[in-house]
C-alpha cells in the first residue's frame, strides 16, 4: 500500500541538542606589591531565583539558581513542563513510544505516570493505525505522527500538545491538540497551529506557522502566519499580534500575569502586551546567535531562552537569561551577565525544546 506524503514539520520546533563543551576559566597571577593587596569588592548576585527544569541531550536536569546545582532527574526523557502542583509533564524519549507518549512525575522524580498514549494501546487510535502496521496481525504500527511541548491548565483539567501530523492517521495535519487530562479524550484541535500555552484565565495562545528569518523575492510564504488566542471556551481562535508576518512569530508564551507575551521574531526575543502593544525586542546578536523558545520567570520579572551561538571554542546552545523590561535590547555575548552556571562554572546547556522556571 502506498503510504501518503509525510505533514512537512514546522522548522525549529524540534531542533536536536547541541554537545556543550565548556570552557575551563584561569585565574590570573597576582603580581608581587610591597602594599597589601587591595581585595577586589565580590560581583553581585544574579537576581535570578527558583529552579530551571530542562533538557539535557536526551534526558532532563534540574538547575538550582542558589546551589547552581545542575543534576539530571529523569532520563530518556524531553521537553519539561512544570505544572503548579510542581509535577513535571515531559515527552518519553525512550523505545517504543518515543515521541508518542506522554508522561509525569511527582516532583522529586519518584513515582511516575502515562498520561496520553498515541500509540494503538489507546483504543482511541488502534483504528486508525491498523492500516499503517509494519506487518499485518502482529499489532506492530507505524505511528507516524509525534507529539510536542506538553502543557497543563491552570485549573489541571486539559493538557495541550503540538502533533506533528501525519496524513490518512489520527491527525492528517499538525495541529495544536487539547486532550482531557484525566480521561485521555480528545476536546479539539486547531489545525496548522503550534506551541499551545495557557493563559492564567484559562485561554490557550498559539502560534502560526512561521519562517525563521525574512526570505524577501521567496514563493514560500506562511499559511497563517502570526500569534493568536483563544477565547474561555478554547474556540475562536483570535490573531493578537499587529501584522508580524515577515518573518512570523513564533514560541510564544504568557507571562504568569496573563498581561505579556514573549515570542521569538527574526532568531530574537521580543515580548509585547496581549493586544499586540508596546511590541520591544529584549535580546540582539552577538556574531551568529539565535535564541528559541523564551520561558518567563516565575515572578515575570526576566525571560530566559536557549541560545544557539559560538561561544569562546565553540558552537552550542546554553540557556540566557534577560530582564523582561529591558530598556535596549541585550546582547548575549560571551561575557554579558546573562548566563546562568552550574558550580563549575559552566553554562547550563546541552538542551533545545520547552523548560520551564518554577
Amino acid at each position: 500500500m502506498k503510504m501518503p506524503a509525510l505533514v512537512r514539520a514546522l522548522p525549529l520546533l524540534c531542533l536536536s541538542a547541541f554537545s556543550a563543551v565548556a570552557v575551563a576559566q584561569t585565574k590570573p597571577t597576582p603580581k608581587a606589591s610591597a602594599k597589601a593587596p587591595i581585595k577586589a569588592p565580590a560581583p553581585a548576585a544574579a537576581p535570578w531565583k527558583g529552579t530551571l527544569v530542562h533538557g539535557y541531550t536526551d534526558d532532563i536536569n534540574v538547575y538550582d539558581f542558589a546551589s547552581k546545582a545542575d543534576r539530571t532527574v529523569l532520563e530518556k526523557a524531553q521537553q519539561p513542563f512544570c505544572a503548579a502542583d510542581g509535577d513535571i509533564y515531559y515527552v518519553n524519549d525512550a523505545f517504543p513510544k518515543g515521541k508518542y507518549l506522554i508522561k509525569k512525575s511527582n516532583p522529586s522524580a519518584s513515582q511516575f505516570r502515562n498520561v496520553l498514549d498515541m500509540s494503538a494501546d489507546n483504543p482511541e487510535y488502534k483504528q486508525a493505525l491498523a492500516d499503517y502496521s509494519v506487518i499485518r496481525g502482529t499489532g506492530i504500527s507505524a505511528i507516524l505522527s509525534s507529539m510536542y511541548d506538553p502543557k497543563v491548565s491552570p485549573d489541571g483539567k486539559y493538557l495541550s500538545v503540538t502533533v506533528l501530523g501525519y496524513a490518512g492517521q489520527a491527525f492528517p495535519k499538525n495541529c495544536v491538540a487539547v486532550f482531557d487530562k484525566a480521561t485521555g479524550k480528545l476536546v479539539t484541535k486547531f489545525d496548522d497551529k503550534y506551541y499551545g500555552n495557557w493563559l492564567p484565565d484559562g485561554r490557550l495562545l498559539m502560534s502560526g506557522a512561521h519562517k525563521t528569518v525574512s526570505t524577501d523575492g521567496s514563493i514560500y510564504t506562511s499559511p497563517q502566519p502570526g500569534i493568536f488566542l483563544t477565547d474561555a471556551s478554547l474556540s475562536n481562535p483570535q490573531r493578537i499580534d499587529q501584522g508580524l508576518d515577515d518573518p512570523a512569530p513564533y514560541h510564544a508564551t504568557a507571562s504568569p500575569d496573563g498581561k505579556r507575551v514573549a515570542f521569538v521574531l527574526n532568531n530574537h526575543v521580543w515580548v509585547m502586551n496581549l493586544d499586540g502593544s508596546n511590541l520591544k525586542q529584549l535580546t540582539a546578536a552577538d556574531n551568529d546567535n539565535i535564541e528559541t523558545y523564551p520561558t518567563w520567570s516565575p515572578d515575570g520579572k526576566h525571560v530566559a531562552c536557549w541560545a544557539y551561538k559560538t561561544f569562546e571554542r565553540s558552537y552550542y546552545t546554553a540557556i540566557a537569561v534577560v530582564p523582561s523590561s529591558a530598556a535596549a535590547p541585550v546582547v548575549l555575548s560571551d561575557k554579558a551577565a546573562v548566563w546562568p552556571r552550574d558550580t563549575k562554572g559552566y553554562r547550563i546547556s546541552g538542551g533545545s525544546n520547552q523548560f520551564s522556571w518554577r
